[in-house]
């Protein structure tokens, strides 16, 4: 007997955990471009976060971990899990409706994950009180 296979729109984790699925993440150039276009910029040692209010029913996440950052791949996806988890964890119950762009900068790859989420906690609450006020 064959499981039906579950795309990832449709997955769904324990009830009351956050979930990233594919609908929260930017994919195409031209989404990307128009965050790009007319940013919200945040910007510490570790990270440069630009957003922007978009028009779908949930908050998107892009990243550019490029290899200037880390030259190991280990290091740039060690990176993405920080940035992603944190995003998960802040945007899964918020109803802002924004698309996000992370760049981590250099320092990201010799700061504990503990500092980076520190990080990132505050541009979101940043990027949060600019949309407001």
């Amino acid at each position: 007997m064959m499981a039906a296979a579950v795309s990832a729109e449709e997955k769904v984790g324990p009830p009351g955990k956050a979930v990233f699925t594919i609908k929260h993440k930017l994919r195409k150039a031209i989404e990307f471009k128009r965050v790009f276009k007319k940013p919200i910029v945040s910007s510490d040692p570790y990270f440069k976060v630009l957003a922007r209010l978009n028009k779908v029913n949930n908050s998107r996440l892009g990243m550019a971990v490029s290899r200037q950052v880390d030259k190991h791949a280990v290091g740039r996806n060690r990176i993405k899990r920080v940035i992603r988890e944190s995003f998960r964890q802040r945007y899964s119950t918020e109803k802002a409706c924004l698309d996000i762009v992370v760049l981590p900068r250099r320092e990201t790859a010799t700061t504990c994950n503990k500092r980076l989420f520190r990080s990132l906690q505050g541009h979101w609450s940043q990027l949060e009180s600019e949309l407001e006020g």
